[in-house]
């Protein structure tokens, strides 16, 4: 029994390497950025995903800076979980789970979460490099987030 359940490991790798494989490992990354009357908000932020068909998958680490107009400057970083179905070729959805390390106005820092949901475009730029631009609603939105909705973003990405 001990040979056929070491046997299984090795019998699924080298299924999983002789398939055909679709699937596309990128990098790459994105700015977001909001200013209005009260505050500048800026962000930037590698990508590492993985396409699978239809679907993306990935993680965003990203750091954060927000001007309060004269009043304060903030400071925060996280990482950001997401998934992407693309409905119609360039046409996104994209939803991910956000968690952010932020100042508060007391001067200590505090974990919150996010979930920004939205769409987006992608255009390629090269065989292998793409652009893309997306607009995003944060549904959990904190009060004390340094994200205001709408949530504007765009980067570049590679294929490897």
């Amino acid at each position: 029994m001990k040979k056929k359940l070491i046997l299984l490991p090795v019998l699924i790798t080298i299924a999983a390497l002789s398939a055909e494989i679709s699937a596309q490992v990128y990098t790459g990354g994105n700015i977001g950025l909001h200013i209005d009357d009260r505050s500048t908000y800026a962000d930037i932020a590698p990508v590492l995903g993985y396409r699978q068909g239809i679907f993306d998958f990935g993680i965003s680490p990203f750091f954060s800076y927000r001007d309060y107009h004269e009043l304060a400057e903030r400071y925060s970083y996280g990482n950001r979980i997401f998934t992407q179905i693309t409905f119609i070729p360039g046409v996104f959805a994209h939803g991910e789970l956000e968690v952010t390390n932020i100042e508060t106005s007391a001067g200590d820092r505090k974990w919150i979460t996010g979930l920004p949901l939205g769409g987006g475009y992608r255009y390629s730029i090269t065989h292998r490099t793409r652009a893309y631009g997306m607009v995003l609603y944060d549904v959990l939105l904190d009060d004390e987030s340094p994200v205001r909705n709408p949530i504007f973003r765009a980067g570049v990405v590679y294929d490897f």
